[in-house]
């Protein structure tokens, strides 16, 4: 459309596959970008090509070359900047990732899909998929709160996210008892809320489940797969400042700060889930 000298159609094909692009990802999370793009750029491509050359046979083009009907000013306006603006949104706003593991059973099922936002603790080093050294760890931002479920770097394992919901703030004292947690010599308040079953390969079964209520009143369920596992009695964490303690929500099952992911600094926690979607119960928001 734009060789053909018809911009205005052009920027709305442009605009239109992108949009019907988000509302897919949004409808089939479980496939893959890749594959969700082709679905929606083939049909778009095929009826741009029937619809320019029904705009041809009718004469209704500009055989005079507009400024934007150039190559090269093609290839900026409907190649590079599309690039540029999913590269900018990936990475300064949103990203979505799919949840490989069941360390955060029952929040996050393995197999689910999940949209976390980049922008809530400001943007550094870790920002970046590609984790470069010469940005700084961190700029801007507000501080991580407790029950936030992150993602973050562990320090051992730069080039690793893991998911974790963060338990203890800077200056926190943190020990769990008997599979209770405490924080500042309180304990959080547990309950029984029944149980789930896990299909997860690694970690098949049914489990129990039980519901906590931090201090801020932030509620969450945990599982709490065996007892007297070795996590479940700890000596107790004094938080550094500047740095965070982290939980798993399958308390049984987690590497976090218990053991070897340690405390995390907070330029290493770099987004905060938002939105997650469960084959087999659709869409919710991540608390």
């Amino acid at each position: 459309m734009a060789y053909l000298g018809r911009g205005r159609i052009a920027i709305s094909y442009l605009l239109l596959t992108n949009l019907v692009g988000a509302l897919a990802v949004l409808a089939m999370p479980q496939l893959a970008l890749v594959t969700v793009a082709g679905l929606v750029a083939v049909p778009f491509n095929l009826i741009g090509c029937i619809h320019g050359y029904w705009l041809m046979r009718r004469g209704a083009v500009a055989w005079q070359h507009r400024w934007f009907s150039r190559w090269y000013n093609i290839a900026l306006l409907f190649w590079l900047l599309p690039l540029v603006v999913a590269f900018t949104i990936r990475t300064f706003i949103i990203q979505p990732f799919s949840i490989p593991s069941g360390s955060m059973m029952p929040t996050l099922m393995p197999g689910s899909y999940a949209f976390v936002t980049k922008f809530n603790y400001g943007y550094g080093r870790y920002s970046f998929s590609f984790r470069p050294n010469w940005v700084p760890p961190k700029l801007f931002g507000s501080k991580p709160q407790r029950g936030d479920v992150v993602m973050l770097v562990p320090p051992t394992t730069p080039n690793v996210d893991y998911a974790k919901r963060v338990i203890g703030l800077p200056g926190d004292r943190v020990q769990m008892k008997n599979g209770i947690v405490f924080i500042n010599g309180q304990s959080v308040p547990r309950d029984a809320e029944g149980t789930i079953v896990s299909h997860y390969s690694l970690d098949p079964g049914e489990f129990p489940v039980f519901g906590e209520v931090l201090d801020n009143g932030v509620r969450y369920q945990t599982l709490d797969e065996l007892p007297n596992s070795r996590g479940d009695n700890t000596r107790e964490y004094s938080v550094p400042e500047g740095y965070y303690f982290v939980l798993g929500d399958n308390r049984d099952n987690s590497n976090d700060s218990r053991f070897d992911v340690g405390f995390v600094p907070e330029a290493n926690i770099y987004g905060k889930f938002w939105l997650v979607f469960r084959p087999e119960g659709g869409w919710s928001f991540v608390h």
